[in-house]
């Protein structure tokens, strides 16, 4: 017996006991297994088992990994099993799990402890999640279900694959036109929680999740209220709740006012500018230092840290995280839509012979606003140039298309013209 299943060195671990005890696996499931360990089809050894009941996708690496430091406990929460560990943070931990009769696979997030043993926390969770629960929109991570089991205190979240775009910034800064993409999806889920009445107050990049189709989820609506229940929290626990959320907080949130969507929009241009650059737009040796840069300062600017970024996309950011909240967005809607029109194509006129570009393919189109130099498009400039006053520019396309369209529209045109002469003139007569 290996010392990873035994590691105090006692007797060697009834491994087909532990999970009987954790309940991981139904009845059926755990006297299926255990008949195949007694017929010798499963080997005895606890290592070797573990090994082969996650070879054959009977539990998870994370499970045995409990079991074999004989820990069966903790599993289950509900009607969920946890199948592995997703991540962790100031407000508790993540799990990816299944729910044990729908067979749905769900992150389940349980708050942690010292926030939960504040009923006034709790009071203010519950009611926010009555209304997380009406959220249905593409961007944002849905929530299936909020409950408390004695002293857990967890909600049930739609499990995306993929990853954080903190995560993805591991590989490099993200790119301006594709930042701008995932912005404007992030924006679109925030419009959508705040006409319900919900602000997000810690949109970070560990909270845009990314998936496998390259959409963007927002995650931990409704639990920013688990931060701000405490007003005296932020301050006190500048080691603790606050670090994570500092470099990415509004001025006023920061300086414990209430908030609305529009201080959301500030962490979301915050998010952006680490995102693109890799530093943070208030910087400072300290949390402390950062945030009194954030509540009395400026943003470094932006195109010091990195002058490619397009011009239109740096008059967004602005906006985005303008100081005083009414010269910002009204909306996140209106956000989204600034960060749009960044994106669209511009139309162009197809070569001789030729197909136009596809609409299918918006990268290899650039749009004037997320063009980092407009001298680069003289072409562009000299085609708007008019040939015809701006009055008669629709007959002049007309005809150049449609030579014969246009001569009939123009006679008729004309004798619309002359009746209508005529017709004055008799009246005047």
């Amino acid at each position: 017996m290996s010392d990873k299943s035994n590691p105090s060195g006692s007797e060697p671990i009834d491994l087909l006991s532990i999970i009987g005890e954790s309940g991981v696996l139904t009845e059926r499931q755990f006297l299926e297994l255990k008949s195949k360990v007694l017929r010798g089809d499963y080997p005895h050894d606890a290592n070797l088992l573990a090994e082969r009941l996650v070879k054959d996708n009977l539990l998870t690496d994370y499970q045995v990994g409990r079991f074999l430091r004989n820990k069966p406990h903790g599993l289950i929460v509900g009607r969920y099993v946890i199948l592995e560990r997703l991540g962790a943070g100031s407000m508790g931990r993540v799990y990816k799990a299944r729910h044990d009769l729908m067979d749905r696979l769900v992150a389940l997030k349980i708050i942690a402890p010292e926030i939960v043993s504040n009923e006034r926390v709790v009071a203010r969770f519950q009611r926010e999640m009555k209304l997380v629960g009406r959220l249905d929109h593409p961007n944002v991570v849905r929530a299936f279900d909020a409950d408390r089991i004695n002293s857990i205190l967890f909600i049930v979240m739609e499990y995306v694959a993929g990853q954080s775009l903190g995560q993805r910034m591991r590989k490099g800064p993200i790119p301006p036109a594709e930042m701008a993409q995932y912005a404007a999806q992030a924006a679109l889920g925030l419009q959508h929680a705040h006409v319900q009445g919900i602000v997000h107050r810690d949109i970070k990049p560990s909270n845009l999740l990314l998936n496998g189709d390259r959409q963007i989820k927002v995650l931990d609506l409704g639990l920013g209220v688990l931060m701000e229940a405490d007003n005296q929290a932020t301050f006190a626990t500048a080691d603790g709740i606050a670090v994570g959320t500092v470099d990415y907080m509004s001025p006023e949130q920061a300086c414990g006012r209430e908030v609305d969507g529009r201080s959301d929009l500030f962490s979301l241009g915050c998010s952006m500018y680490h995102l693109m650059t890799g530093r943070l737009p208030f910087p400072g040796q300290s949390p402390i230092e950062r945030l009194g840069k954030r509540i009395n300062g400026r943003p470094v600017p932006i195109l010091e840290v990195k002058p490619d970024i397009p011009v239109g996309l740096v008059q967004v950011l602005d906006r985005l995280m303008a100081h005083k909240p009414q010269d910002r967005y009204a909306t996140a809607g209106e956000a989204a839509e600034a960060l749009q029109s960044l994106l669209r194509p511009r139309v162009k006129a197809p070569a001789a012979g030729g197909i136009a570009a596809s609409r299918s393919e918006p990268s290899r189109v650039a749009s004037p606003a997320m063009t980092p130099s407009p001298a680069a498009e003289p072409k562009a400039v000299a085609a708007k140039s008019p040939m015809y006053p701006s009055w008669f520019r629709p007959m002049a396309d007309l005809a150049e298309r449609k030579p014969k369209t246009a001569l009939a529209a123009m006679l008729i045109a004309l004798g619309a013209v002359f009746g209508c002469g005529f017709v004055l003139a008799r009246l005047l007569g």
